[in-house]
């Protein structure tokens, strides 16, 4: 079946990019809509076909193939999430029609949603188990993560980034579930014995390893941990380097002690040393160096964490709030107690700046730290106490 983009020329803030040129797996979402489509069976084409049956998509959707391939057998009409919960736990900032109603359609004629009757579609959705172990934390994982293997999402807002690049990381485990629990006992026998000449161990941590798609010209060094990914062609892992379920693109780089988790990292982002991402997408060209610990945040295009910097996560009280499109807009709810910040293309933040949970931070920003810096230290005192004042150590009297 041929399948056709319709244009909304939704922009995301702070980034200000068409909303195609989104980052979702290490590549742009309209390059991720047309792997979908095509793993579907679908040819995108350039104009809307006429006296046929066709797929009809936004450009800010973002959708697993096994999606389309369930909206498709269910004839004309417009996906509807089966499942109620799945919209009320990934709603928050969706602009929709209606709740549960998304931009995928089959349609005959002129390339229009509203005239596609919506259709239920089994999404086979399950409850994310979260190992949440921290009283503390309990309130940051209280709400079901639900996940499947046809999942539908808007993109139109930043905290949306975060969520498809996590549910395309999920969305690989659950197609290999679907692909199991689909198969009969001879299928079965053949994807375990694939299986087992690809890892060729029984050891846990060397299994993890050999499940890694790795490209060319790739370095990684021999004390690195690297589980579970994707490392496109030219990156570089260095020294004590982790990296467990992500994705990087060509000519990424993770230097030693860095950590990823759980994250993407566009083409030629780099990570420090020492420096940490959980549940984070990086641009491409992004900088994130050592600091307080980044989760669930959004770096711009050649954006820059300076070493020492922070970006607060958890709200202990109310849920996060967000400016609705960008700084100095509405603020509106997330429902969410964790949430990290958007920080915009070309920013830069400097040491020592710390940034609450939910903030958006242009492009171009660039920050620092406004705490006085000690220049030198003249005649004060040594052995007791001091402050620094117009650069200089004050005894605290």
């Amino acid at each position: 079946m041929k399948a056709f983009c319709l244009h909304t020329g939704t922009r995301i803030a702070p980034f200000d990019d068409a909303v195609s040129h989104t980052v979702v797996d290490g590549r742009t979402l309209a390059e991720a809509q047309v792997s979908a489509l095509e793993a579907a069976g679908c040819t995108v084409v350039e104009s809307a076909p006429v006296g046929e049956p066709y797929v009809l998509f936004s450009d800010r959707t973002w959708f697993t193939a096994e999606a389309v391939r369930r909206l498709m057998a269910c004839g004309l009409g417009r996906f509807r999430a089966g499942d109620p919960s799945w919209f009320d736990w990934s709603g928050p900032q969706q602009k929709v029609e209606e709740p549960g109603i998304y931009e995928l359609a089959v349609v005959t004629g002129p390339p229009a949603f509203e005239s596609a009757r919506p259709v239920s579609v089994d999404m086979s959705l399950r409850d994310l188990e979260l190992d949440v172990r921290q009283k503390a934390l309990e309130q940051a994982g209280n709400r079901n993560v639900r996940v499947g293997p046809a999942m539908v999402h808007q993109v139109d807002h930043w905290t949306h980034i975060i969520r498809i690049n996590q549910l395309s990381l999920l969305a690989r485990a659950e197609n290999a579930k679907l692909g199991w629990d689909s198969a009969g006992w001879l299928r079965r026998i053949w994807i375990l014995l694939r299986l087992i000449l690809r890892v060729r161990s029984l050891r846990s941590g060397t299994i993890a390893r050999r499940m890694c798609e790795v490209g060319d010209g790739v370095s990684i060094h021999p004390s690195a941990v690297v589980e579970f990914s994707i490392i496109g062609d030219g990156c570089d892992i260095g020294p004590n380097a982790v990296v467990r379920g992500s994705v990087m693109a060509a000519n990424a780089k993770v230097d030693s002690h860095g950590t990823v988790n759980a994250s993407v990292l566009g083409e030629g982002a780099h990570v420090g040393r020492y420096g940490h991402v959980n549940l984070c997408t990086l641009y491409p060209g992004a900088m994130v160096s050592s600091g307080g610990g980044f989760q669930s945040c959004v770096f711009g295009r050649d954006s820059f964490m300076a070493w020492g910097s922070t970006v607060l996560d958890l709200s202990f009280g109310s849920t996060v709030k967000v400016e609705v499109d960008g700084p100095g807009s509405q603020r509106v709810d997330t429902h969410e107690h964790f949430m990290g910040s958007a920080i915009g293309h070309g920013a830069k933040v400097g040491n020592g700046v710390k940034i609450g949970y939910g903030v958006t931070i242009p492009n171009d920003a660039f920050i620092v730290d406004g705490s006085e810096l000690l220049r030198e230290w003249g005649d004060a005192p040594v052995g007791e106490a001091v402050v620094v004042r117009d650069g200089k150590p004050t005894p605290v009297r």
